[in-house]
């Protein structure tokens, strides 16, 4: 892993070089080869990974027909970004924007051996691959951008129209596609964080989830620096560094959030609502749902496992509020906690039984145990 790291560091130096040093001739050619040689690096630790191939060299075809693929998707990109007009990449840009908003299934804890290898590699890698794909299509935004700005500083390639109109038809395009280019880019990194905080409740990858991201970085540099004219080439550079530091804070700030002191939190934050339905309603919801929209613009689930939400019992003078908690990710004992509770409480029997069950269903051959904290 080192060594790839050494290596894709030399090469994206060299990268640096040709692009700001050599002749336009040559810097087609010397940036083809060299970005065939960084995605056969890159491609050699991301296969040996996922798929992790039997054999020296029945590995190192796969891995080059890996990589000519890879260098076949630079080239359809580098013709889009030259041939499609800016709506088009507004349409797909807010396409992608709406998918980044949808929730992204975490793949941590999932029985993942029950599929065929490359499905299951391909399945693991899905929280990271949908913030990839937009941060390709935020650097294709970023393409049209500056072309649009090349014509909102030169507009007298159209006759028979007025200046001021040739200069606000590209103006409000090229506003729209920088504002779009910029969401996308926050969206993705909002991910990361949350992909990286999730993580931790897991068996945590840390960097790891970064690799797919910084490589679709890394295809964004390749194809803004080959597309685009003269000194604008720096923008594929400075994306790439801008991008990858950005995303290295993100997650290194996620790693350092304590998941258990989040969830405490957030279990205050859905008592407060409760208790300012109580004060308008006069009586306490009978189930969390009802906080929603009025009291509680959405409701935060406990970050402890994935996919579960608030135990909760409520009538119309108590209720009760807990989550499913446990010492370590591989612990099978599963432990109800309550963190609040108001009222006179009937005999409601133990919290988190159904969850609990539909954990069990979910991953039958997994020995789960469970009891309440106080018992």
């Amino acid at each position: 892993m080192i060594n790839t790291l050494i290596a894709l560091g030399v090469g994206f130096c060299a990268f640096v070089i040709g692009s700001l040093c050599v002749k336009p001739p040559r810097l087609k050619k010397a940036l083809y080869v060299l970005a065939l040689i960084i995605l056969i690096i890159a491609c050699w630790q991301v296969t040996l990974v996922l798929w992790g191939f039997p054999g020296l060299g029945r590995s190192i075809l796969q891995l080059v027909i890996l990589a000519l693929l890879c260098w076949l998707f630079v080239s359809a990109l580098a013709w889009a970004a030259r041939k499609s007009s800016a709506k088009i990449w507004i349409l797909v840009g807010i396409l992608i924007l709406v998918g980044l908003f949808l929730p992204t299934p975490v793949t941590e804890g999932m029985p993942l051996e029950r599929l065929w290898l490359p499905f299951a590699a391909l399945v693991a890698i899905m929280p990271a691959l949908i913030p990839s794909i937009a941060l390709i299509i935020a650097a294709l935004l970023l393409h049209s951008g500056l072309n649009l700005y090349q014509e909102w500083r030169n507009p007298g390639g159209v006759e028979g129209a007025e200046p001021q109109i040739l200069r606000d038809r590209p103006g409000r395009t090229m506003a729209v596609v920088f504002v779009l280019s910029a969401l996308l880019l926050a969206k993705t990194l909002d991910k990361l964080y949350w992909l990286t905080v999730w993580d931790n409740t897991f068996d945590p990858l840390g960097y790891l989830w970064l690799i797919i991201p910084v490589l679709a970085a890394l295809v964004s540099c390749l194809v803004l620096t080959i597309t685009l004219p003269g000194r604008a080439k720096a923008a594929g550079i400075l994306y790439l560094v801008f991008t990858s530091a950005l995303m290295i804070a993100v997650s290194a700030r996620a790693q350092s959030v304590d998941f258990r002191q989040l969830t405490e939190e957030r279990a205050e934050r859905v008592t407060r609502a409760i208790e300012s339905y109580h004060s308008k309603e006069g009586h306490y919801p009978q189930d969390l749902r009802q906080l929603i929209p009025w009291h509680i613009l959405s409701l935060p689930e406990p970050v402890i496992i994935y996919g579960q939400d608030w135990c909760y019992d409520g009538g119309e003078d108590y209720y009760r509020l807990g989550y499913i908690y446990r010492q370590h990710w591989s612990d099978p004992r599963l432990i109800g906690q309550i963190y609040t509770t108001q009222g006179d409480m009937p005999d409601l029997g133990r919290m988190c039984e159904e969850q609990v069950v539909a954990m069990q269903e979910r991953d039958p051959d997994y020995p789960y145990e469970y009891w309440m904290e106080s018992e």
